[in-house]
């Protein structure tokens, strides 16, 4: 019988909020405003590992895949559930970009941005290839490219597996554009950490000091974002925020399993990938017309954009899920 994990579905419910409220703030000037600038380092010390772990925690069954013909269903699979999403949005999102490029925190150049959605979603450093048109649409390439590597190295064992990608994480390689490979290397550690997280989920369950592993994790990761990090020591700063930061929130998220909090963003958590796919839309809106054209208050706009974040529920339930092809092509849902 299938297991089911409220507290997993509250991390990943909490990982969606935190990604949204880093895209809430107007501009990377912040207004001046220190806590605006360490709050959003602080996200961004975690959050997006935190995402790949849960993904993993979820992903167990990638060890039943024995032979060709199973590999190539899995793939056709994840293929269907992230990158026809991923292409077709990002397409949506092309006209869009380029009529509103003079407000764009990132213009795009038309001449490469094909080239950059097929092969350079988070860019190749030049001027002419910027990424894809959603910046943060990396993450569901690179989930996607994780997925089809993986079973090839399910014959290594697991423990194994993450030396070798712990190894990797703290040493400088180059970006390596191409198929954004350095994410598929950087990120796949956090994966493994989510299977080999769901192997020893009961004996984390009988863990008694969750609690007071909350509190030492919270300030540790407070205190080391408080630090400015030189060069030479980003690698190993990047794996150790963001092992602490997965710690803390899912240690967070096993608390409040049971109570109204933990049920709001067990809610948000489902909704997590449509909250993804659409909330640039939403969020890029109000910037526009809250910030950049009426000069609203920072504050208000960044509220008023968190909350636009959220509206993607609402387009899923009233739309997208109503019609059938939008729910396979917009959502990669392919349940009949």
């Amino acid at each position: 019988m299938k297991k089911y994990y409220k507290d997993m579905d509250i991390a990943r419910g909490i990982g969606i909020f935190l990604v949204v409220l880093g895209h809430s703030f107007p501009d990377d000037k912040f207004n001046n405003n220190p806590l605006y600038a360490y709050i959003y380092k602080f996200i961004y010390s975690f959050h997006m590992p935190l995402f790949f772990i849960v993904s993993g925690f979820f992903a167990y069954k990638i060890y039943n895949i024995l032979n060709l013909s199973q590999y190539k269903k899995f793939i056709e699979g994840k293929f269907k559930r992230l990158m026809v999403p991923y292409l077709a949005i990002s397409l949506i999102a092309i006209p869009i970009k380029l009529y509103m490029n003079i407000y764009a925190a990132r213009p795009i150049d038309l001449n490469g941005l094909i080239v950059d959605v097929l092969l350079y979603p988070a860019g190749n450093g030049t001027i002419y290839h910027t990424g894809t048109p959603i910046q943060y649409f990396w993450f569901i390439y690179t989930l996607f490219f994780i997925f089809a590597v993986m079973p090839l190295l399910n014959k290594i064992p697991i423990k194994v597996v993450l030396i070798i990608t712990a190894i990797l994480n703290v040493i400088p390689l180059n970006k390596m554009p191409l198929f954004y490979a350095w994410g598929v290397i950087h990120y796949l550690i956090y994966i493994y950490l989510g299977i080999y997280f769901n192997r020893i989920y009961e004996e984390y369950e009988k863990f008694k000091y969750k609690k007071l592993l909350v509190v030492i994790t919270l300030i540790a990761l407070v205190l080391i974002n408080l630090k400015s990090v030189s060069a030479q020591f980003y690698y190993m700063y990047s794996l150790t925020t963001a092992l602490i930061g997965s710690v803390l929130f899912i240690n967070i998220s096993y608390l409040m399993a049971n109570n109204k909090l933990g049920e709001i963003f067990k809610y948000i958590g489902d909704y997590s990938y449509d909250i993804y796919l659409f909330s640039w839309f939403f969020q890029t809106g109000t910037r526009v017309i809250l910030f950049q054209m009426l000069k609203l208050d920072y504050t208000f706009v960044t509220i008023m954009m968190l909350i636009a974040g959220m509206l993607p529920i609402l387009l899923s339930d009233l739309v997208l899920k109503k019609v059938r092809i939008l729910d396979k092509v917009l959502l990669g849902n392919t349940r009949i």
